[in-house]
């Protein structure tokens, strides 16, 4: 009998738990409307809408909500950049030159993240003002690593393409506090 209750409750854990991570029932095709109409304006659209609706969240978010995950979305973005960064200093002989870039690049990357994390708290007190300025901050960051990436001599480490691509998802996230903030 024990055997069975123990089955049982078993049983309802494991269906309770698939249950909180299954999209809802309602959810025709699980696209929020609001997530296209957020990143309508947006100069990269198809990496804002795959962005936010990668976030199971974004599925039954309202736009606040959208601005938010998309800051949370560069922001993670940012953090592994700036872990690979640390990982390539850590492991790889290089030039002199790359590596005061990497450097310079993992300075921006702390900066930027914690600029990200101001434009989070900015952005659930409601103060748009200031997280504008803190996205716009972690963009100039980006710009910052951008600008010497390109004087470093072969491109070909992974760096450059991870910073426009964090880049673009400030920039994203931007916009769709802005759309936020005219809606």
């Amino acid at each position: 009998m024990r055997l069975v209750i123990n089955n049982v409750v078993l049983f309802l854990g494991i269906l309770c738990l698939y249950l909180s991570f299954s999209p809802p029932i309602n959810a025709a095709d699980g696209n929020n409307p609001l997530v296209a109409q957020a990143c309508e304006k947006v100069k990269a659209k198809d990496l804002c809408i795959s962005s936010l609706m990668a976030e199971h969240a974004s599925k039954s978010a309202d736009l606040a909500m959208l601005a938010l995950i998309s800051i949370k979305v560069a922001s993670n973005n940012g953090t592994n950049t700036s872990f690979y960064i640390k990982k390539t200093l850590d492991t790889k002989k290089l030039e002199p030159a790359v590596e005061q870039n990497f450097q310079d690049c993992e300075d921006n990357y702390i900066s930027a993240t914690q600029q990200l994390d101001g434009a989070v708290s900015s952005l659930v007190s409601k103060n748009y003002k200031d997280t504008k300025m803190f996205l716009e901050s972690a963009i100039d960051d980006a710009i910052t690593c951008d600008n010497g990436l390109r004087k470093m001599p072969g491109n070909q480490l992974e760096l450059p393409h991870r910073n426009i691509m964090f880049r673009q998802l400030c920039i994203n996230a931007l916009d769709v506090v802005l759309f936020l903030t005219t809606s």
